[in-house]
């Protein structure tokens, strides 16, 4: 039974970090996407987004095994996607 629990426990671990690396992705390309529209100089009409730009996956949400804090900053993510998207968008792509 405890073999079963630490099979158990690593499979939900790895499914684990993988959600919540899905989620710091779409987090970043959802606020750099909505950053870039908000930002007045794309033609596209404004949009509803965030209520604040977090920097990090919050601390109920780090796990020590599978998912601890890696010091990333989303916010720096997001921006960079935000100015990435705005150049493109002046040249034409």
């Amino acid at each position: 039974m405890a073999n079963d629990l630490s099979t158990m426990r690593a499979a939900a671990g790895a499914r684990y970090a993988a959600a919540v690396a899905e989620l710091q992705g779409a987090y970043v390309d959802l606020a750099g996407i909505e950053a870039a529209i908000n930002n007045g100089n794309v033609p596209v009409r404004a949009v509803a987004t965030f209520r604040g730009d977090a920097d990090r996956i919050p601390h109920e949400f780090r796990h020590p095994n599978f998912y601890p804090e890696a010091g990333d900053s989303l916010r720096d993510a997001w921006a960079a996607r935000r100015d990435h998207l705005i150049s493109h968008q002046a040249k034409g792509d």
